[in-house]
């Protein structure tokens, strides 16, 4: 949904100039900032001054966020701060252990004061980390279980508070026979009993993957893409993990997802979660969490096993993939949007992917819109397959409200939206804006969040571990009727034979679409 880190402004309320350039801004502060659109917000932030350069971490009733970059120069420090992006500006003094200033942007504007209370701790890592240490977990498992109903809009809206609080309360009893990683595995169960997707603990960070990645087609889990390293696997099935089927292990999967959104959320996060051997560890599948056994059926139907072992992440991976040419959606998958022309059908195709900064979308908009004002256009293709959202005023903004003056664009059989298992927060309002304001024919699987439920995610950070976990502060209806995902007008599954060919059934039907006169 909308990512707002705007809050991670308020972070950056360093954002100050000291009056004397010797001095030493580092600290911990409390004090408040009173930026519109969201009033007064307290917060407690942790500051480090290394020369002219600044670095910290903030929490907000808006979240928690780190300083991206600043300087301090001659008795002013001005900052940059990329706020869900967008570009957030500060400057300020510091006057009697009080960081006081202004902040502005393109969407915010505001002041800050904040009031130093204490030195910096000792090492300000803001790395996540495995602690090794029952007593920090505890601590992290408290500041959890006492935050999440004060920071969630319902916390309790599908488990109730005594079936959560004795499921902590079975947790902390059970650490000091635990690992690091089974720590943070019992800890992710406990964020999926909240029963919405925009919360929870967000461990895929804190550990790496192998190099793969799966796709349930249908009941098949295939290697959609592989490492060059390993060409074997490339659009091989996966049919067992340390002799333990996956149809099992989808099963034993159930408790780290969340049930409160579509079947198609489930398949994704469990696709993805296979991919991890620490979560294979948790499952007690593999004894390390770094390396794993998996069986799989290559293409000519014969059996094989192979060890993966987990790659860094930001390592740079050379992709195989089983089709020759990519299908239009998985082109350019680098860019958070673009649009081609189809002059056979005369269609524009837009693949709206993420949400950029304000003003590159807007650039993007600008574009596409001129290029549609120009020329004749029969369809028009929204593709939100890949989107898992942003902020979805942006699509309002530079997609819908220029709709709305285009009626030729909008009329029926003429728009179209593609949606799909990955298709959430944002992408799923945006993508169910365009049938709610303008009737688009929407085509696909049902996308991964449900239209109707809690979402507006904001992230916070636990304190020793630093691992960031999210909580949904709004709830948002999208449909009169509650479904399970936001349900196509015409749904066409994701299947094997047309993957590996390059080939999208879903656009072939939106251009054998009728015209309509």
């Amino acid at each position: 949904m909308r990512i707002t880190k705007i809050f991670s402004v308020f972070p950056f309320l360093l954002a100050f100039a000291v009056c004397v350039s010797a001095q030493d801004i580092s600290g911990k502060y409390e004090g408040t900032a009173d930026v519109q659109p969201f009033g007064k917000l307290a917060i407690k932030a942790e500051i480090r001054q290394s020369g002219d350069k600044i670095s910290g971490v903030f929490d907000t009733p808006l979240g928690a966020a780190t300083i991206i970059e600043g300087s301090f120069a001659g008795g002013n420090l001005k900052l940059t701060i990329d706020a869900g992006g967008d570009d957030i500006f500060f400057n300020g003094k510091f006057v009697q252990e009080k960081l006081v200033g202004e902040v502005s942007g393109e969407t915010v504007k505001g002041t800050f004061e904040l009031t130093r209370i204490g030195d910096v701790s000792p090492e300000l890592d803001l790395s996540y980390v495995l602690l090794n240490s029952k007593e920090k977990w505890r601590e992290d498992l408290r500041f959890f279980a006492d935050e999440l109903p004060k920071r969630h809009k319902n916390a309790f809206h599908t488990a109730t508070r005594e079936q959560f609080e004795k499921a902590v309360a079975d947790l902390d009893k059970q650490i000091p026979t635990l690992n690091d990683t089974q720590i943070v595995f019992g800890m992710a169960k406990l964020f999926e009993m909240i029963g919405d997707g925009h919360t929870s603990l967000h461990w895929n960070w804190a550990f790496d993957s192998v190099p793969m990645r799966l796709f349930w087609f249908g009941k098949e889990l295939r290697v959609r893409k592989a490492s060059r390293d390993f060409p074997r696997l490339n659009g091989a099935k996966l049919v067992k993990i340390s002799g333990v089927s996956v149809e099992e292990i989808f099963k034993r999967s159930q408790p780290f997802i969340s049930q409160g959104e579509s079947p198609q959320l489930v398949l994704s996060a469990n696709a993805s979660f296979l991919t991890y051997p620490a979560f294979l560890h948790a499952l007690g599948l593999t004894k390390d969490a770094n390396k794993a056994t998996y069986e799989f059926v290559d293409a000519k139907g014969k059996r094989f096993s192979l060890e993966l072992k987990t790659v860094p992440k930001g390592s740079k991976i050379e992709w195989l993939n089983p089709y020759k040419t990519a299908p239009l959606w998985l082109q350019n998958e680098d860019k958070p949007l673009f649009f081609t022309f189809l002059k056979d059908s005369q269609t524009v195709y837009v693949n709206f992917q993420s949400y950029p900064r304000r003003s590159e979308f807007r650039k993007f908009s600008d574009q596409l819109f001129a290029f549609l004002d120009k020329n004749t256009v029969k369809k028009l293709v929204f593709d939100f397959r890949l989107n898992g959202g942003g902020d979805f005023t942006r699509g309002r903004d530079f997609f819908i409200e220029k709709l709305k003056q285009r009626k030729s664009l909008t009329e029926k059989g003429k728009l179209f939206v593609i949606v799909g298992r990955w298709t959430f927060s944002a992408g799923m309002s945006n993508a169910a804006d365009f049938k709610n304001n303008f009737g688009a024919i929407s085509v696909g699987e049902p996308t991964g969040q449900k239209p109707n439920g809690y979402s507006e995610s904001r992230n916070f950070r636990l304190p020793n571990s630093h691992l960031e976990f999210s909580v949904s502060i709004d709830f948002y209806k999208f449909a009169e009727k509650d479904t399970a995902g936001l349900m196509p007008d015409k749904l066409i599954e994701p299947d094997w034979k047309s993957y590996q060919t390059g080939r999208d059934p879903v656009l072939e039907w939106i251009l054998a679409y009728p015209e309509v006169k």
